[in-house]
């Protein structure tokens, strides 16, 4: 018994899927709708799928250069109901952080807003690595 739960946890902690920092970033995204124009900022990762079932979300920790962790979340593979990450295939994985609407431009003024939305680059930018805690299949 004992040497088949440490073959489990050998197999499962070698994984290369799992406590591996992947490169990830946030990407300032301006848009706009009927409401008004807005900023969103995406946290966007690219993965490989490796594990024999369509990945529809990843779960991670976001970190800065030196490892620090910064958040986390989950990250949507499936932007449309028929969009998964197929097996042995490669797809992004995406969230929105946030986002700063044009609100914000008739409440504070235009200059109040764009330092806003500079701040929050700034805070974002510092996301470099992404490690993957886990799958939504």
């Amino acid at each position: 018994m004992i040497s088949r739960l440490f073959f489990v946890f050998l197999v499962v902690s070698s994984s290369p899927v799992f406590a591996e920092n992947w490169r990830c970033a946030v990407d300032l995204i301006f848009d706009s709708d009927k409401n008004g124009s807005f900023v969103n900022y995406d946290l966007r990762l690219q993965i490989k799928n490796t594990l024999g079932r369509d990945i529809k979300a990843v779960s991670v920790i976001y970190k800065d250069i030196e490892g620090n962790v910064i958040g986390n979340g989950s990250l949507d593979c499936s932007k449309n109901s028929t969009t998964v990450v197929k097996p042995g295939s490669f797809g992004e994985c995406s969230r929105s952080l946030q986002k700063v609407d044009s609100s914000f431009v008739e409440m504070l003024g235009s200059d109040k807003w764009t330092e806003i939305v500079n701040f929050q680059l700034e805070k974002f930018s510092s996301v470099h690595f992404c490690e993957v805690i886990g799958f939504s299949y």
